[in-house]
């Protein structure tokens, strides 16, 4: 049989020691008013397997089976057993029902006592639509213990510290009445009567702290059962162990605050029952991201219902080792050719059929999104579409296979077949006067499609397929969503991963591990290197940072290694080689194919064989901006994604040009010999990672969470736009001893064109119209100027004064004439004013007659 928490919720204030005795004087009226104020809590509490349909509570029975036979009335107490049950009229006798043996007038003292009503107190009127407030807190020093007369056990719930925060209380089963169990919890209620502080029986703040806390300070290893009564016969067995459990039951695992558990060993011990075996599951998954380990016991030989408080063997030790399964989760061990988290079953969820009616078409694409969140459908939102994350077997290097992560788009066939899956459709057939089963309509596929921007579905960033870190520097190790990354994990079975305590010492070797694979690269400075191994811990750990630069790989002969490196980093972070792109032929065709890749979310994208500058708007937004609006190819209107790309470059002498140039990290290859292809390696690292992907994979973890987890700083100039980038990446670097790897923007930024270009402006108009703002002149004067001649000592022509001058002018704004275009010259200053070459910058210094602008070299 289910737990049952007993009386819970609603505004309850147990007054000490007063009992109403006889029958006389027992006002029923008010009993039953004050139940009815607060009818949906108490339900709820008392019978949690149901679940609300309206005004009416459902569940399978006053056993708290699963099911719907058992109606409660929420406004006016009436309650039924249709399959044949018992039946009642207020709320009194379903409390009779449930924990009084059908004694009614057992049943009002007892539940008068529990909701604060004194004999002879008039009738108030029921209020369901009140809420009174209560606000749980911590008991003061020196709180008054609560009245725990009457109760067979009480299970003291402690702080760290083991100081006392509250209490939940039991009365076991008798012949007469079943168990009962209830919370009482230091805090404020509100009510009509004022405001009263004290113990109370009422639920503490969620997330909720478990049973047994204190003891998981001390321990390493953690063994979770279900019920306090649990737990305490667990800790006899193993102290060694810290044994706990969580409060109220099955039904409450996601309000408990299971954080504390994380880095620990966990075993999960589940009654041995349906509800038992859900709640482990819902704990795995929440554990299988904090935790070091989690295992589950295997009850199959303990009777149904059974638990820790009712195991009857020789050695207790023994018999638990022997029923220990292997690792499910956690964020020390991913086992290679484990299952990609639980398949889930069709109409798993199950929730009551949709019934489909004309002209309720808007309800019913309700009740299916409903149904879908529900039954935690794959279906995601990704900009103005819905998408599913999806997988398939690709080739990665030497033959073999691995999973490739990838976004699907949602259409109505699709949306279709997974409303079918999660709930049954029905509609009323009048030829045989009943409901009838049918495929969900197209068009309720439709609506929901063209909800966007109202959609309750989960936001999806992208997907990945290895495990990768959260922002707070935790592993993300279990398969699925990811609130805190918005990242879809798409397990690959192939990938097998241990992950070592993250000291210094793990860090230096993760660290000589990622450097062998490059030391045959031939880098030009060991700023080159950093890069390099910068861009395979972003590849990692691309989820934990909102942004992360560009790496750029360039040499000045074909061969040398830089799509290469590019594999390595894709290899290591999804088990195979990049799949790359052509940079195009300018600008705008290079955006298009960016656009493309950006809205299927590729983790990892390449622009091959970049030849010349590279740069643009929308490749600097991509590098930059967590969030891209991008137009869709083929359309007019637009799109709103999260970006989590790593995004690389290669090429020969390719160059970094404008504001690109503090978003990309340019590592340079220099093979020394005439044809780089030729040469000949001692070793293959591609083949060494796919021997052992999840080393490296580990490594990587493991340089970032030692670092994270170290307390130590680096003296690190900052880097604008990429700071989580910064002080997680590149500080790690930094501080294991290695180069910085921003110092390879210093060499991007001299070798910048529009820098160059501006440079050499300054100079020769220094040059020829001086410096300061004295010697401003309009474009036009300009124009004049570099066209000034010059002449011999016979007075013939010979040549232009400042031909450097006019020929750098020509290349910035002439024309096919060999004139000087003012209008672009005009617009060229405009947007480099201010910026400082070398010490000098273009500034405006006033107007010319008709408002025309002047402009001058000034020195900083």
């Amino acid at each position: 049989m289910p737990r049952r928490p007993g009386v819970t919720g609603g505004p309850l204030l147990k007054r000490q020691g007063q009992i109403m005795t006889g029958t006389a004087g027992i006002p029923f009226d008010a009993i039953n008013a004050a139940a009815l104020a607060n009818w949906p809590a108490l339900v709820a509490g008392w019978l949690p397997a149901g679940r609300r349909r309206g005004d009416e509570w459902v569940v399978g029975g006053l056993d708290n089976a699963p099911g719907r036979s058992l109606s409660i009335n929420l406004r006016t107490g009436l309650w039924a057993d249709f399959a044949g049950g018992p039946r009642g009229g207020d709320p009194i006798s379903l409390y009779a029902a449930l924990h009084a043996g059908d004694d009614r007038v057992r049943a009002a003292r007892e539940l008068g006592a529990l909701l604060g009503v004194e004999a002879g107190a008039p009738a108030r009127r029921a209020a369901p639509d009140e809420d009174e407030d209560w606000r749980p807190g911590v008991p003061p020093p020196g709180a008054p213990m609560p009245d725990l007369a009457g109760w067979d056990h009480v299970y003291a719930y402690r702080d760290a510290a083991g100081r006392v925060m509250r209490y939940v209380v039991r009365r076991d089963a008798t012949a007469h009445a079943r168990k009962r169990i209830m919370p009482l919890t230091w805090g404020t209620l509100r009510g009509e009567g004022g405001e009263r502080t004290g113990w109370h029986p009422r639920h503490a703040a969620v997330p909720r702290s478990l049973y047994g806390l204190e003891r998981v300070m001390r321990a390493r290893t953690v063994l979770v059962c279900e019920g306090e009564k649990a737990a305490d016969a667990a800790q006899c067995l193993f102290p060694r162990m810290a044994c706990v459990t969580w409060t109220a039951g099955s039904g409450h695992v996601g309000r408990a605050d299971w954080s504390v558990l994380a880095g620990r060993h966990v075993i999960l011990w589940p009654d041995h029952d349906a509800p038992g075996a859900k709640a482990a599951a819902e704990i795995a998954a929440i554990l299988g991201g904090i935790a070091a380990t989690v295992r589950l016991v295997d009850v199959g030989d303990l009777e149904p219902g059974d638990d820790a408080a009712d195991l009857r063997v020789p050695d207790a030790r023994a018999w638990l080792c022997e029923r220990v399964g292997p690792v499910l989760c956690g964020t020390s061990v991913k086992r290679a050719g484990a299952q990609g988290g639980p398949v889930v079953a069709r109409r798993v969820a199950g929730l009551e059929p949709i019934a489909v009616r004309g002209g309720e078409i808007d309800l019913v694409a309700s009740a299916g999104e409903r149904a879908l969140v529900a039954a935690n459908a794959p279906v995601y939102q990704r900009g103005t579409r819905l998408m599913r994350p999806g997988r398939r077997e690709v080739a990665a290097a030497d033959g073999r296979l691995t999973q490739a992560a990838c976004l699907m788009d949602v259409g109505v066939p699709a949306l279709t077949d997974l409303l079918c899956q999660v709930v049954e459709w029905r509609r009323f057939d009048r030829r045989s006067q009943g409901w009838k089963a049918i495929d969900p309509p197209a068009a309720v596929a439709q609506v929901i499609l063209s909800r966007a921007g109202t959609w309750p579905f989960p936001v999806l960033a992208g997907v990945i397929t290895t495990p990768t870190l959260r922002p707070d520097g935790s592993v993300l190790m279990a398969p699925g969503y990811d609130l805190a990354t918005r990242l879809y994990h798409v397990d690959d079975p192939t990938l097998e991963l241990s992950l070592p305590e993250p000291t210094r010492a793990a860090a230096d070797a993760a660290l000589a591990l990622l450097e062998g694979l490059l030391v045959e690269f031939p880098f030009a400075a060991e700023a080159d290197r950093s890069v390099a191994l910068a861009a395979i811990l972003t590849t990692v750990a691309r989820g934990m940072m909102p942004v992360s630069p560009l790496f750029a790989f360039r040499a000045n002969a074909p061969g040398s290694g830089k799509s290469f490196l590019v594999d390595l980093a894709s290899v290591i972070a999804t088990g195979r080689v990049c799949p790359v792109t052509s940079a195009g032929e300018d600008v705008a065709e290079m955006e298009k194919r960016l656009t493309g890749l950006l809205l299927a979310g590729y983790p990892i994208m390449s622009l091959d064989n970049v030849n010349e500058e590279l740069g643009g708007d929308l490749l600097c937004q991509a590098t930059e901006r967590p969030i891209l609006r991008l137009r869709e190819l083929g359309a007019s209107s637009s799109v709103e994604i999260e970006n989590r790309a790593v995004i690389f470059a290669t090429g020969n002498a390719l160059r970094v040009r404008g504001d690109m140039t503090r978003r990309a990290l340019l590592a340079t290859l220099d093979a020394g010999v005439e044809q780089p292809e030729l040469r000949r390696f001692a070793r293959d690292p591609v083949a060494d990672i796919m021997a052992d992907r999840g080393a490296y994979v580990a490594a990587c973890l493991t340089i970032l969470r030692a670092w994270m987890g170290s307390g130590a700083a680096v003296d690190l100039p900052p880097l604008a736009s990429f700071e989580g980038w910064s002080r997680t990446v590149r500080a790690a670097l930094v501080w294991l001893g290695r180069a910085d790897p921003c110092l390879s923007m210093q060499a991007a930024r001299e070798d910048d064109p529009e820098r160059g270009e501006l440079r050499e402006m300054l100079g020769l108009l220094a040059e020829a119209a001086g410096v300061g703002r004295h010697c401003g002149r309009t474009v036009r004067e300009i124009d004049d100027l570099s066209a000034l001649e010059r002449q011999d000592a016979a007075g013939y022509r010979d040549g232009l004064r400042h031909a450097e001058l006019r020929d750098a002018l020509l290349r910035i704004a002439g024309t096919p004439a060999g004139r000087l275009n003012s209008r672009r010259l005009g617009r060229w200053f405009l947007a480099r004013r201010g910026r400082v070459i070398d010490g000098l910058r273009i500034v405006e210094c006033g107007m010319a007659h008709g408002g025309v602008k002047r402009w001058a070299v000034e020195r900083v």
